[in-house]
């Protein structure tokens, strides 16, 4: 059980690193911020249960189009000029490296 809630703690606290980071690079409300954590939790989740390397990379995918569909335009224009963020919150092996 001590595992399963390590896991758990971990999910959450790479989703809380991952939207501190967006936050420095984009102005979030708070309401986007909750958002955005919760969509990274569930992101994190998956890629945790998921059993392949292209299922991992799937999922990371997926969950970045939701992320940068939250975005506005602009949002999205200051994002995408740090390369290395957007990688690392849309593209799996980037996270990896």
């Amino acid at each position: 059980m001590a595992d399963a809630n390590s896991k758990e703690l971990n999910v959450k606290e790479m989703a809380y690193n991952e939207l501190r980071e967006l936050s420095s690079v984009v102005e979030l409300t708070p309401e986007l911020k909750n958002d955005f954590l919760n969509i990274l939790i569930m992101r994190n989740e998956a890629v945790n249960n998921a059993k392949s390397y292209e299922e991992k990379s799937a999922i990371y995918e997926r969950f970045g189009k939701k992320l940068l569909s939250g975005l506005s335009e602009e949002q999205s224009k200051k994002l995408s000029e740090n390369k290395e963020l957007y990688n690392k919150l849309t593209n799996l092996k980037y996270k990896m490296q």
